[in-house]
């Protein structure tokens, strides 16, 4: 909890530029994700996957848009890059 704190408090102080990097950082990651994913072909289950991905980007660039509090925002950050780094280790090492 303490690590979650400090990066909360580094983001909130820096917001405009901790928005800006986070929506490249997120942006990035994401197209990582997309590219794994139609490197193994675009059937049904691909497209899924690819929708997965898209919500888990497009959740926290509402909250940007919206703008909604400063600390949802990160939230949401932490939450769709957790989401996304876990699903590229799975799509990458265990190919599911």
């Amino acid at each position: 909890m303490s690590l979650y704190l400090k990066l909360r408090g580094i983001y909130l102080s820096y917001y405009l530029l901790a928005v800006a990097a986070s929506i490249i950082i997120i942006s990035v990651v994401g197209s990582i994700n997309v590219m794994i994913i139609n490197m193994g072909g675009n059937d049904g289950k691909a497209i899924l996957e690819m929708a997965l991905v898209r919500v888990a980007s497009m959740g926290f660039l509402f909250t940007v848009l919206a703008q909604i509090k400063p600390v949802y925002v990160f939230n949401f950050f932490i939450w769709g890059m957790l989401f996304q780094i876990i699903f590229l280790v799975l799509k990458i090492f265990i190919e599911f």
